[in-house]
């Protein structure tokens, strides 16, 4: 995600000259270019520029413009900014970066954006983001209560203790059954090729049911409850797949179901570990 803060002065008496890169940005957000179902072509996704408006003040407006694609995409995207004739910057920007695609791409970034590129640590990028919105939110959902457990959902999963003291975090435990699990098994048990289109499809018209072994399944539904289980408790993740009933926004519900199910459970063996 490539994300520049644009229209944001901290002090009134002091002006701030736009970087062109985040004008391209502001720009095709404005514009709403990026709803062009050809954008593919020109930014490597569909809809991947969104506006996003940042807490602040009526004083100091601040609006982030976050431009959305695959880090596999990112040297088309970079190449399309290069190419652009607005693009000819007067002074240097530092762009705060973390994660595996910032370190193994930080050259191409430098080069092509024309940015100073400062690698943050993965853990405390995510602890601090973390801490400055649960705290933002005390007032009305009340006090954060220390020490956390953050679940962090990636290509792998990251269990992290985050503690009062600021920078006091821990990675506790994690799982390899994360989002890289959940998009590969997409990929090879549907037709779809775009995640969001996936998502999209699970959350409208996906019915986990059809491709899940449910207890009802098993014992029926007024057994299940003479028994004291749900009947639409997952008994087996997947069961009825073979079965050739379950859509592709079935599946892809399924696979949610099952790789959120257990993080879950992992998270509140974790958190129970730690009292």
């Amino acid at each position: 995600v490539l994300v520049e803060r644009v229209g944001y002065v901290p002090d009134k008496s002091t002006e701030r000259k736009e970087h062109p890169l985040a004008a391209i940005i502001r720009n095709a957000s404005e514009s709403k270019a990026h709803e062009n179902e050809h954008l593919g072509a020109a930014w490597g996704a569909k809809k991947a520029i969104r506006k996003l408006e940042w807490f602040g003040d009526s004083e100091h407006e601040r609006v982030v413009y976050a431009l959305w694609f695959l880090t596999s995409d990112f040297v088309k995207f970079a190449q399309r900014v290069k190419d652009n004739r607005e693009l000819k910057p007067t002074h240097t920007i530092r762009a705060f970066a973390t994660g595996g695609g910032a370190l193994r791409l930080r050259t191409e970034i430098e080069e092509m954006l024309g940015v100073e590129l400062v690698i943050v640590e993965e853990l405390q990028a995510l602890t601090n983001g973390w801490r400055v919105d649960a705290e933002s939110l005390a007032d009305s959902e009340g006090p954060v209560a220390y020490p956390s457990l953050v679940c962090n959902v990636g290509t792998g999963v990251s269990l992290v203790s985050v503690g009062a003291a600021h920078g006091d975090y821990e990675r506790v435990s994690g799982s390899g059954l994360g989002g890289a699990t959940f998009w590969g098994l997409v990929q090879r048990l549907t037709q779809f090729t775009s995640f969001s289109e996936a998502v999209t499809a699970a959350e409208l018209s996906g019915d986990p049911g059809q491709a899940d072994t449910l207890v009802g399944d098993i014992y029926g539904v007024e057994t299940s409850k003479a028994i004291g289980m749900p009947a639409d408790l997952v008994a087996g993740f997947l069961g009825k797949l073979g079965e050739g009933k379950a859509t592709d926004a079935d599946v892809v519900a399924a696979l949610l179901r099952m790789v959120t199910n257990n993080l879950g459970q992992l998270a509140v063996f974790q958190a129970r570990l730690m009292g």
